[in-house]
């Protein structure tokens, strides 16, 4: 998808309003036909918010007594480790029924976290508010600029933006986007390297580490044995195997499945 295009699709707010309201009343996508049920099936191996959520508290490291923004909570997932780990918390999210679920997760920290609706573009904070702003598959729902001059803007000097989300580069994952849209807004699209590099004019520095090449795989392996179980086992054993090979082969690393980004102010 060309930049211009993806461009004119981000962004649009009542669209993702809508959508993840109707998806966290439901709790998971409706999938019509068999022939669709088959498609989502053969979903890339892309990692479960559980593995998302562990490799970016392994990034953000240190963080109690640290005032952190969660943009896109969600169900909370993300929201209720950092405060586990002695964070001061502010959720955000644009669903409504996400607000309500991670509100219902959280009770037993009150005072230590703040759940509210609201937009990443249009942050309701004021100046130099937060040390850390973190999310999980959120920025490429997004207009790229708007959020990252407002996350830059909350975030106090030397503050740092950690997120993990989709690489746009795979041509695989790509291919089985196009053929299952009904899973996900129209107007959302994996981010790609010169996006990444749009937003940080609005930093000091960035650093990125791609993940999960290899577990892409095991959709072929899928193709083959029908099985799910051989599919998670497959990823599993691929994802051990990565290291390994981004090694002797960097410059494959722009085709894999995630990157995590890290912006400094």
């Amino acid at each position: 998808m060309s930049k211009t295009k993806r461009k004119q699709l981000r962004g649009q707010t009542a669209k993702e309003i809508k959508f993840y309201d109707g998806y966290y009343l439901q709790g998971e996508h409706k999938v019509t036909t068999p022939f669709k049920k088959w498609l989502v099936s053969l979903a890339p191996a892309i990692p479960n918010p559980r593995e998302c959520t562990d490799r970016l508290l392994v990034a953000l490291s240190q963080i109690s007594g640290k005032h952190i923004c969660d943009v896109g909570c969600g169900t909370g997932l993300l929201t209720w480790e950092l405060a586990t780990r002695g964070a001061r918390v502010s959720a955000i999210d644009i669903s409504a029924e996400a607000v309500r679920i991670t509100r219902e997760r959280i009770k037993g920290f009150v005072g230590q976290v703040d759940v509210r609706q609201m937009d990443v573009c249009r942050l309701l904070y004021d100046d130099e508010s937060f040390d850390i702003v973190t999310g999980t598959f959120i920025l490429h729902h997004v207009d790229i600029a708007k959020a990252a001059r407002e996350i830059s803007r909350v975030l106090k000097p030397g503050g740092r933006a950690i997120f993990s989300e989709p690489l746009a580069h795979n041509p695989i994952s790509n291919i089985w986007r196009r053929l299952t849209p009904g899973i996900r807004t129209s107007n959302e699209w994996p981010l790609s390297y010169s996006e990444i590099s749009e937003m940080s004019k609005y930093f000091s520095s960035v650093n990125y580490e791609e993940f999960d090449l290899l577990p892409l795989l095991s959709s072929l392996v899928y193709l083959v044995t029908f099985s799910r179980r051989v599919k998670e086992r497959s990823a599993e054993l691929l994802a051990r195997l990565e290291p390994s090979f981004f090694k002797l082969c960097k410059p494959l690393r722009r085709y894999s499945g995630e990157v995590l980004v890290e912006f400094t102010k």
